[in-house]
């Protein structure tokens, strides 16, 4: 790659990833069946048969693409009960829903049945698409127990209830603080927890005591199931990596994703692993670090985290990337294994 090239990828990636800025507007959002072409990719293009980073083994991962230019920008993503589902939210405040391809032993093949709609606001009308994001910019969402999802809103800090993903939803919470939070940086991570408490974090907003790095910890709130808060929780930041997903064991251990942006570095990508004992209110959420991803291997704007069990062990780790809508980046899905 020469050096304006590099040049101008490293400014269009700081400027999508590190600075405030709005989305590109369009004439609305498409909604109905989509067509995803999906283009297998190497865990690291310059080592084809490496299969590990840290204790994840790859499995499969393609670059997805589409004809709609709604598809893209996608930051939260879950999954259906059975693994076969894919439901992932966009900074449009659009959903994505669709089947995983799995072969017969449960590795990924591709996507089917792919639909994009758009979500609704409290009123009942679809979100309204503005410059600025101000009510489309949804950042996590989360499948609770009763089959409802909670979805989280940056810019607009907020998070609405769906009993159907196709209706009007409700307030769900708007946790004590969250107003002083950066309008890009606020409810970024969220998952609901087996014993139906729910765990959110911040991107941006962090306390005043001084860390490694000079600022303090990310914080975070632990909601009880009808969205009253439990209390704050504190994530001690690692270098310059950021929350940006979570997705929760059955045994309440919680599994946290991180990117962080270099000029030097690009890209990267944190998986860490936070017990179950760590998470209470006024609790500093220390974690285990799993795996980290950067160049030359197979990485961009990582903002999805999904799990499931394994039917042979362990577990199947998703991670999706958040496109920016930016012709430089790419919209990764990528399959691992954890064990035990």
């Amino acid at each position: 790659m020469n050096a304006l090239k590099h040049a101008s990828i490293i400014a269009a990636l700081l400027g999508s990833l590190l600075s405030d800025c709005a989305l590109p507007s369009s004439a609305g959002s498409q909604n109905g069946k989509l067509r995803i072409n999906t283009q297998p990719i190497f865990l690291n293009p310059e080592q084809p048969g490496q299969t590990h980073a840290g204790k994840l083994e790859y499995r499969a991962g393609f670059v997805l693409s589409s004809d709609s230019p709604n598809f893209g920008g996608f930051s939260g993503l879950s999954l259906s009960p059975d693994g076969d589902g894919l439901i992932a939210v966009s900074d449009h405040g659009d959903l994505l829903q669709a089947r995983l391809l799995l072969d017969n032993k449960g590795w990924l093949q591709g996507l089917t049945e792919a639909e994009l709609h758009r979500l609704r606001g409290v009123a009942g009308q679809p979100l309204s698409q503005r410059p600025d994001k101000r009510d489309q910019d949804a950042e996590a969402v989360a499948r609770l127990g009763d089959g409802s999802y909670l979805v989280s809103f940056e810019v607009r800090h907020r998070i609405l209830r769906y009993t159907s993903l196709s209706e009007r939803p409700s307030l769900f919470a708007i946790p004590p603080g969250i107003a002083q939070a950066p309008r890009n940086g606020g409810l970024e991570a969220m998952t609901a927890l087996p014993d139906g408490r729910i765990l959110v974090l911040s991107e941006k907003f962090r306390t005043t005591n001084s860390g490694d790095d000079g600022e303090g910890d990310y914080i975070g709130w632990l909601l009880a199931a009808d969205g009253r808060s439990l209390g704050q929780v504190y994530w001690p930041s690692v270098g310059i990596f950021r929350p940006t997903d979570l997705a929760a064991l059955p045994n309440g251990d919680v599994l946290l994703l991180q990117r962080r942006f270099t000029f030097s570095g690009g890209v990267g990508a944190r998986l860490s692993r936070i017990a179950a004992a760590r998470i209470k209110a006024g609790g500093r959420l220390i974690d285990e670090e799993l795996a980290q991803l950067a160049p030359p291997m197979s990485v961009d704007n990582f903002e999805g985290l999904a799990v499931r069990r394994d039917p042979d062990g362990g577990w199947l780790v998703y991670l999706l990337s958040d496109d920016n809508f930016h012709p430089l980046q790419r919209t990764l899905l990528l399959q691992f294994h954890l064990a035990e």
